[in-house]
């Protein structure tokens, strides 16, 4: 399965319905994409914060994390992307609960995983965690996972494609607020665990 969501990097429509019958023989195996990709994002952005840093606006000084914080912020990375997958794909399977072709928990979960894959690659930029290069590479990959949902939920959920527009639209509006509301929420846990500690290094 790991094979056939990198190929959705290069030819989606034909990666979704190879993806579709891994998932019929082991549906469980999006498990190992899931749990190893957000490892590149978080580890990424430990070396970035702890040995090249960034600078903040108006003041020319590089600034790190020391090795502490940048493990509790890579954490919270972490967990926040695989948070993310799992409430999305419960939303999924929530949006699609009148449809004939509504999933299952592993399915919606196969299907989320194989949508944020842009998202965890991308996270190889935060090696130079600088502010441009950050966004340019968010929303490229943003960009990316939307033409996956679009393209993927006919194709792998074996629906109409007139009937996936509206509930495509509905999937994009809650992983938005998703993205958001996880990233608010882990930012605040490492935030609030090195309020007054002093962890910024020059």
């Amino acid at each position: 399965m790991t094979r056939e969501m990198a190929r959705l990097l290069i030819s989606p429509s034909n990666a979704w319905p190879r993806l579709r019958q891994d998932y019929d023989h082991h549906p469980f195996a999006f498990l190992v994409p899931l749990l190893l990709l957000p490892l590149l994002p978080a580890a990424c952005l430990f070396i970035g914060t702890t040995q090249v840093g960034w600078s903040l606006p108006g003041n020319d000084s590089v600034q790190h994390l020391s090795s502490g914080s940048a493990l509790l912020l890579a954490t919270m990375c972490y967990l926040g992307f695989v948070a993310g997958v799992v409430i999305m794909g419960l939303f999924v399977r929530w949006v699609l609960f009148r449809t004939p072709s509504r999933p299952s928990v592993p399915g919606s979960l196969t299907f989320t995983t194989a949508i944020a894959v842009p998202l965890m690659l991308a996270g190889i930029v935060a090696l130079v965690p600088w502010r441009i290069l950050l966004l340019l590479a968010a929303a490229a990959a943003c960009a990316y996972s939307v033409r996956l949902l679009f393209t993927g939920l006919p194709l792998f959920m074996r629906m109409q494609e007139r009937q996936t527009l509206f509930y495509a639209f509905c999937i994009l509006g809650v992983g938005f607020l998703t993205l958001l509301t996880t990233a608010f929420i882990f930012i605040e846990f490492w935030g609030q665990s090195l309020a007054g500690s002093g962890e910024y290094l020059r």
